[in-house]
């Protein structure tokens, strides 16, 4: 009988990792995959044989088996965080929404047990119907399982903030641990109250906490659409502030070809009486303003040029330096729209960040190299304080309306699949974007 009870435990722990695994499914490699399986088949092994000898030991049978069942699902967790590279804190959450689900299932397995099998048939073979029972019905449950605990992680954003994702993450395993624990004791069945207690927490806590993750996503679904907004807004605000930089200039040269003549007669004056300084006073100013009616050509591509002409105008106006080392082809496949935004974006970000450093700290840098292929952007800035960066490596700041900036980051990182490294040191924040492309 130990045999079986040891089996059926094991079988009992299989269950729990594929459904830890199924939220990760979609995104886990077949070696990833691979390295699960053998991984958890040869630890199952390993588990069988213990868990035999410990239920060949005399006394406290129940005990033991409420242990094994309680914590035997310790390793096959390691085993699967080894094998599935993502946050631990997700990891706890799907552990602690998965270990709930198999609180109802086994208090559901006591209750159909308790009733159709007499006392007569002794401790073991209750044990053994109960897990029986159990597996059972998450056969029986399978599509549903599949179904709800793929989506089980449905916005990932909020796993990405330090405190937000642990508060969330631990959530489930409060409530398993408020009122798991004192039936880690030797009694099989406990009255009728508390088990039904048992069935009615987890289903209520299912409930809840899918309404608040429901919410969440519509949240963060509300909040792409306000990124991809202010994208459209930062596209139009960026075509208005080229426009209007044009126009300036265009001003600003009529002025100079309507006092054309006026000019050309006091140089000639001057020349005549031989006031040579003068002259050369003159012609000097005169050039300066011939070199205010000029667009700086920054890059070959146009949106580019004109993100960089507008972001060069403002840090001119804040008497904020700006290095620029530019190699970008005139054409960029198409995505030029989509890196003059995300650079409008991170330039956006170092004036701010600029503006609350000492005015002799305030300097910005800007390098943006095409070669064999790849694409490097990189945008660098002055400043001391600490930076929050989230579970993905991002800067993200706490204040409420803050950080909507780092949507069209994400989506740029998703969309080309690009290598994004943001880094402080000696006082200067670096974000570098890297990623593959053709010119």
């Amino acid at each position: 009988m130990e045999y079986f009870l040891a089996l059926m435990i094991v079988l009992l722990q299989f269950s729990g990792v594929w459904l830890r695994y199924l939220p990760f499914a979609k995104t886990v490699t077949v070696v990833q995959r691979r390295k699960l399986v053998q991984l958890a088949v040869s630890w199952g092994i390993l588990a069988f044989a213990i868990y035999a000898a410990i239920m060949s030991m005399d006394d406290g049978e129940v005990l033991r088996f409420k242990l094994l069942v309680a914590f035997g699902w310790v390793p096959f967790f390691l085993i699967s965080y080894y094998c599935i590279p993502r946050d631990f804190v997700q990891h706890l959450y799907v552990l602690g929404m998965q270990s709930l689900f198999a609180v109802l299932l086994h208090t559901i397995s006591g209750f159909v047990v308790g009733a159709v099998l007499s006392a007569d048939y002794g401790e073991r073979m209750h044990m053994l119907a109960i897990i029986s029972c159990y597996l059972v019905l998450f056969t029986l449950l399978i599509p549903l399982e599949r179904r709800w605990f793929s989506t089980l992680v449905l916005a990932q954003r909020f796993f990405q903030f330090r405190h937000l994702g642990l508060y969330i993450a631990l959530m489930p395993l409060m409530v398993l641990f408020a009122y798991a624990l004192p039936w880690l004791d030797g009694q099989l069945y406990h009255s009728v109250p508390e088990r039904v207690g048992r069935l009615a927490l987890p289903i209520f806590f299912f409930l809840i906490f899918r309404l608040v993750f429901k919410a969440a996503h519509q949240m963060s679904e509300h909040m792409m659409e306000i990124g991809r907004n202010n994208m459209l807004a930062q596209q139009l605000y960026s075509l208005r502030e080229y426009t209007r930089l044009t126009e300036e200039r265009r001003q600003t040269l009529r002025v100079l070809r309507h006092d054309m003549r006026h000019y050309t007669r006091l140089l000639s004056a001057l020349l005549d009486s031989g006031r040579i300084r003068e002259a050369k006073e003159l012609v000097e100013k005169q050039a300066a303003e011939l070199e205010r009616t000029t667009i700086r050509e920054f890059c070959a591509n146009d949106l580019i040029n004109a993100t960089l002409s507008i972001y060069h105008y403002h840090l001119g106006n804040l008497e904020i330096p700006l290095q620029q080392k530019i190699s970008l082809p005139k054409e960029m496949s198409g995505m030029d729209t989509d890196v003059a935004i995300v650079l409008s974006n991170l330039l956006e970000n170092a004036l701010h960040a600029s503006m609350k450093q000492p005015v002799i700290n305030r300097e910005v840098k800007v390098s943006a190299q095409y070669e064999g292929g790849r694409f490097v952007l990189s945008v660098a800035n002055r400043f001391e304080e600490p930076l929050l960066l989230d579970r993905d490596g991002l800067p993200y700041n706490e204040e409420p309306g803050q950080g909507v900036g780092m949507i069209s980051l994400r989506a740029f990182i998703r969309k080309y699949k690009a290598q994004c490294n943001f880094c402080q040191q000696d006082g200067w924040v670096t974000v570098t974007l890297n990623w593959h492309g053709e010119d």
